[in-house]
């Protein structure tokens, strides 16, 4: 990407150029930074991978399946977004809210008995 930032200032060709090496960077920074979100394709990692390092450093769903356990043995009910009962047994997908047997609360979207995003 190759671009040029013209600017005039009143107060001098320092202060403009000044600005125009602010503004690169900027969108420099910018194109960096949508190149890692659009371009950045994560690998799997295995559960030791996962594990290894300091886990205050960490955020994931400690949570699995809904249908295996220790998950499945610690549900109380699940509702769905309208506050209606949702099977157990059903296929645990949508916007829901789990509830657990040791009072936690489990909301979000749900595909196939797991927890996204």
């Amino acid at each position: 990407l190759n671009m040029a930032i013209i600017m005039e200032s009143n107060r001098g060709d320092s202060y403009a150029e000044n600005i125009a090496i602010r503004v690169d960077k900027w969108m420099k920074n910018c194109e960096k930074t949508l190149d890692f979100v659009y371009s950045y394709a994560p690998t799997e990692l295995s559960v030791l991978e996962a594990l290894q390092g300091n886990p205050s450093l960490k955020i994931c769903d400690p949570y699995g399946y809904i249908s295996e356990e220790p998950l499945s043995k610690k549900v109380e009910s699940i509702e769905n977004e309208n506050g209606k009962p949702v099977n157990k047994t059903a296929n645990i997908s949508g916007d829901l809210t789990v509830k657990l047997t040791s009072g936690e609360e489990l909301s979000g979207r749900w595909i196939d008995g797991r927890r996204e995003g």
